[in-house]
């Protein structure tokens, strides 16, 4: 996704989103990521801590990953449930659930503390906000509202407010306001001695602390639930926040749970086809690609920054092709209402020459790029062509699922049209191949295999388009230009001798196209795009070649290509385990072996993907080889994309249950 680069782990936990609102955790119930009005812009956390502590007997312990005893999503919804155990307090179990409002822009996080000791007991809830809102730390201001008894951060149209609730009064103790730049290090600091100083305004770079009493009585509980609150004005949040507060919080946790209890039930998935391990990590990745949605159809392919640490850029972007893949996936989950809002953004994002860029801010303004173009070794234009070639394919995808052709019919016109025109003339007039662009993996300018797939994929779909909207002078250019490179791949981008196909033409800084032999799993777009049949004598040994090649030894998985060197940590490895190209594997062996589900194979590498979400549903994009710790974004929504598809097909050839799909 970005400029190579080595090391680091950018690990967020459990996203949670209404389309508009933002929030990602870490693995000690921290806030790292906060964006809003868009998802994955602007982020008013930006990695920073927003830390939860407990006091009791005068010491406060902040919360720290090894106290954390589960933590995951709920089962049906995307609710984040925590438990947790601090060792110095014994006696008393704490349960956090958070969640965002689906209606309005409020994040919840309800405590309960469970004392099972004989006798009562006090404890202070800490709450700490530290917020460069709009991803600056300049001209912040962090103040206590004494009327509200909350405290509100804000700059310019973005307003927080911040209180904890008893019920549904206002139960804040004490509170401080301060500075964190030059020596200090912020008012989670000066919180450490159980005591808060009471300033009630701080402005720059800033951060806040409050504090809540809570008794406990003996062998029972107690409960209290924090509200941030998100608007563009003061008289918005206080206004939302005395709306929340009279309406108590839970009603709007039962107004969550049973919206994706509904949601969950979609009849496109024969999941019940599915082992319950596969089946919990399905639901986990919907949750993911939903959160990952803006209402304006932005889908981003992770919100993380950790990685500015490493390339002064983050993963916060709508990538044409990413958002394509995932929009198929929820099509084919069933979620068409959804991916609409993603198709319907595309006509405005295409350029005048009928091709998508690069990689999109969630504003929808162009993104960041490393792609030079127009002076000599680059290619005319700084575009990955498969972009633009994939969302035409998976719009038509969509149609053949949902047949909601007036809606599609405009963006045939405004879209497809232009797009597939596009396609069918930016191509050699000697080979019939596509021009030169850059591969997927964004490292290299070329006529790359998997590009030259997609256009074939693009201009197939396009061409059926035409067909069913009666428009037939282009519905024959399309199969024209479709036919010529399917022969061309055939002709050219097969290795002289040999049974698999070339990774591509890689453009040298002279002008010339050098042929490229290294073994990559985008080949894999070969089947699953459908250019070639499983059965193809053409496809069959190619896949058979191309996975011996690029499958580790124990524990097992898929690298990227051979030499990958993108985050790699181990020289003694040729690159690192992805989840798509592993994925990519299970799907081939979907359509080659018998009864899939109850193959060996496929069930190693399925469960090893399952082990890798097993401690909290999220899935990297790459892990190391040998410990397989997450390296890279984590969670990515290509990778919980991959996922989806790999169920329903595997769900759609499974046959009757075995025994070994539950536990004993």
């Amino acid at each position: 996704m970005t400029a190579a680069v080595t090391g680091g782990v950018l690990a967020r936990e459990l996203p949670i989103s209404n389309g508009r609102l933002f929030v990602a955790f870490d693995s000690a119930a921290s806030i790292r990521e906060l964006t809003y009005p868009l998802v994955g812009k602007e982020n008013h956390v930006g990695g920073r801590h927003c830390r939860i502590g407990f006091s009791a007997e005068g010491v406060l312990y902040w919360i720290r990953p090894e106290h954390i005893l589960t933590r995951s999503y709920e089962t049906r919804s995307p609710i984040v449930s925590t438990c947790l155990r601090i060792p110095a307090l014994p006696s008393l179990l704490f349960t956090l659930t958070d969640w965002i409002d689906q209606n309005d822009d409020v994040l919840f996080r309800h405590l309960r503390i469970d004392n099972h000791a004989r006798i009562p007991t006090t404890v202070t809830l800490f709450l700490h906000h530290d917020m460069d809102i709009s991803h600056s730390d300049i001209g912040n201001t962090a103040a206590f509202l004494s009327r509200e008894k909350a405290i509100l951060h804000y700059k310019d149209d973005i307003y927080f407010l911040m209180n904890t609730l008893e019920g549904s009064s206002p139960a804040l103790f004490e509170y401080a306001c301060g500075a964190r730049h030059g020596h200090r290090e912020g008012t989670w600091k000066d919180a450490e001695d159980g005591r808060l100083e009471g300033n009630p305004i701080a402005q720059g770079a800033v951060d806040s602390v409050y504090s809540v009493k809570i008794p406990v009585p003996e062998n029972g509980f107690a409960e209290r639930t924090s509200l941030l609150v998100a608007g563009s004005s003061y008289g918005k949040v206080v206004d939302l926040f005395d709306r929340t507060r009279e309406s108590l919080a839970g009603n709007s946790l039962f107004r969550s749970r049973s919206f994706f209890d509904f949601w969950l039930e979609t009849p496109h998935i024969k999941a019940e086809r599915l082992p319950e391990t596969y089946r919990k990590l399905l639901h986990h990745s919907l949750f993911v690609l939903r959160n990952h949605m803006g209402r304006n159809g932005s889908i981003v392919a992770a919100v993380d920054s950790d990685s500015l640490s490493l390339s002064r850029d983050t993963y916060s972007y709508l990538w044409p092709r990413d958002g394509a893949i995932i929009a198929h996936a929820l099509d084919r989950a069933g979620y068409g209402d959804l991916t609409q809002r993603f198709y319907q953004l595309l006509p405005d994002l295409l350029s005048k020459e009928g091709f998508l860029l690069h990689k999109y801010h969630p504003s929808l303004s162009p993104g960041s790029s490393w792609h030079p173009s127009g002076v000599p070794g680059t290619p005319l234009y700084p575009i990955q062509e498969d972009e633009t070639a994939l969302c035409i394919w998976a719009l038509e995808r969509h149609l053949n699922l949902y047949r909601d052709l007036d809606s599609i019919y405009s963006l045939y016109q405004s879209f497809v049209l232009p797009a597939a025109h596009f396609l069918q003339s930016f191509r050699s007039r000697e080979t019939r191949l596509p021009l030169p662009s850059y591969d997927l993996w964004e490292e290299r300018p070329g006529i790359w295999s998997f590009t030259v797939a997609t256009v074939w994929a693009g201009l197939d779909s396009a061409a059926r388009m035409a067909e069913r909207f009666g428009d037939s002078a282009p519905a024959g250019v399309f199969f024209k230009a479709r036919d010529e490179i399917g022969h061309a791949l055939k002709d050219h981008l097969r290795e002289s001798g040999r049974t698999s196909f070339l990774r591509g033409l890689h453009l040298m800084k002279d002008g010339t196209l050098k042929p490229d032999t290294v073994s990559d799993s985008s080949l894999s777009a070969l089947f699953w795009l459908n250019v070639f049949s499983p059965q193809d004598p053409v496809l069959a040994p190619a896949m058979e070649h191309l996975f011996s090649q690029l499958t580790l030894p124990s524990p097992g998985g898929v690298i990227r290509y051979d030499g990958d060197s993108y985050y790699r940590e181990d020289a003694n490895h040729s690159g690192n385990p992805w989840i798509i190209s592993t994925l990519w594997k299970v799907r081939w062996l979907i359509r080659t072996v018998p009864d899939p589900l109850h193959s060996q194979t496929v069930r190693h590498l399925l469960d090893l993907v399952v082990a890798r979400a097993e401690t909290n549903g999220m899935l990297a994009e790459q892990y190391h080889p040998r410990t397989l710790a997450p390296l890279s974004a984590s969670p990515l929504s290509w990778s919980h994309a991959e996922w989806v598809l790999t169920m329903v097909e595997l769900a759609d050839v499974a046959s009757d249950r075995h025994p070994w799909d539950d536990p004993s």
